[in-house]
């Protein structure tokens, strides 16, 4: 005797089988003859069913004329709304509810071990306190002024540091963290420009790989972009 199918047995069987690929990958509840057969088979309405499966993300359905259209998880087209929401994420480039999971894992692609951190992992040896010069800064964020290059500043200017070169500007930017109110800086200018010049390279090198890798999975130059952009962010990459 055969085995009598669940209800989401019995939805993706009906999909499968009812569904005309050349007009749509869903079918109509009604004139697919679906409602009837359901009636059918298990003595009752489908509408409940159909309900309760699609809050549980078991099936799709888009109310239409005469019905529902029924479809198998992820192959409903987009609603107004998840249009709108995307259109709005692309205007202020902002992920994809689906392209976040994307980003996790094109992160676990370049950065399997995770983001190295500056400027620890990028010192060549442990430096003592005797090797190090202390800069206080506000705990807010910070910034290069824009007409120079060794000038550090707070958003509003009333934090201003004056770094003896553009690698120790640099290496301070590259090492706050907000609510961070001290900064142990290498006194040896070589050691700051070798940790800066590492840390720039290993940036652009996770940008580069993190463009190629999220190119190859969409097909999109600016959605490529878009999420290189979010990747950097998340991971807190500055150079």
């Amino acid at each position: 005797m055969t085995t009598k199918l669940n209800y989401e047995e019995f939805f993706e069987m009906a999909i499968l089988k009812l569904r005309d690929t050349s007009k749509s990958s869903g079918i109509h509840s009604v004139y697919s003859g679906f409602n009837q057969a359901f009636r059918e088979y298990f003595g009752y309405d489908p509408v409940k069913v159909s309900q309760e499966l699609a809050s549980e993300g078991k099936i799709e359905i888009r109310p239409v004329r005469g019905g529902v259209m029924i479809y198998l998880p992820g192959q409903a087209p987009k609603s107004r709304g998840e249009l709108g929401k995307e259109a709005l994420g692309k205007i202020f480039d902002e992920p994809h509810d689906h392209d976040k999971g994307l980003v996790e894992k094109v992160l676990s692609e370049v950065a399997p071990e995770g983001i190295r951190k500056f400027p620890d992992d990028f010192l060549e040896a442990p430096l003592d306190h005797g090797e190090m010069i202390e800069v206080v800064i506000p705990g807010t964020p910070l910034q290069l002024d824009p007409h120079s290059q060794t000038i550090v500043i707070s958003p509003l200017r009333l934090f201003k540091y004056e770094a003896k070169n553009p690698p120790e500007a640099k290496y301070i930017i590259y090492a706050h963290q907000v609510g961070q109110q001290m900064i142990r800086v290498p006194r040896d200018n070589r050691t700051v420009f070798k940790a800066v010049t590492s840390y720039a390279r290993y940036c652009q090198q996770i940008r580069d790989q993190s463009f190629t890798l999220f190119l190859k999975h969409t097909n999109d130059e600016m959605a490529a972009q878009r999420l290189t952009k979010e990747l950097l962010r998340r991971t807190g990459l500055r150079a």
